[in-house]
């Protein structure tokens, strides 16, 4: 009967320490990703976005509202020709 009780103490303390654990490991992905400006957090199950923060100023957040993601186009790099290479040489 002892051991019986000692192996569900053992077990209980080890769903203990998993269910910590984890919630850790999903603290620490959850900061990194936040870091990353991880845009999959907005449709990720597991977050519930309640308010955005860092808005450009005079922009409104409205409730309930969907959020859509738009690719930003890639400005063309332009190349210097030889005259404007030798100028900035001097």
């Amino acid at each position: 009967m002892i051991t019986f009780l000692w192996l569900v103490v053992v077990g209980l303390f080890g769903v203990s320490g998993w269910i910590i654990w984890r919630a850790g490991k999903t603290a620490a992905s959850l900061d990194f990703r936040l870091l990353q400006n991880d845009a999959s957090l907005l449709e990720d199950k597991g977050v519930v976005v309640a308010q955005m923060t860092g808005l450009p100023p005079g922009a409104r957040v409205v409730p309930g509202a969907y959020v859509f993601i738009t690719p930003v186009q890639p400005t063309p790099v332009r190349t210097m020709n030889e005259t404007e290479v030798s100028i900035w040489q001097k």
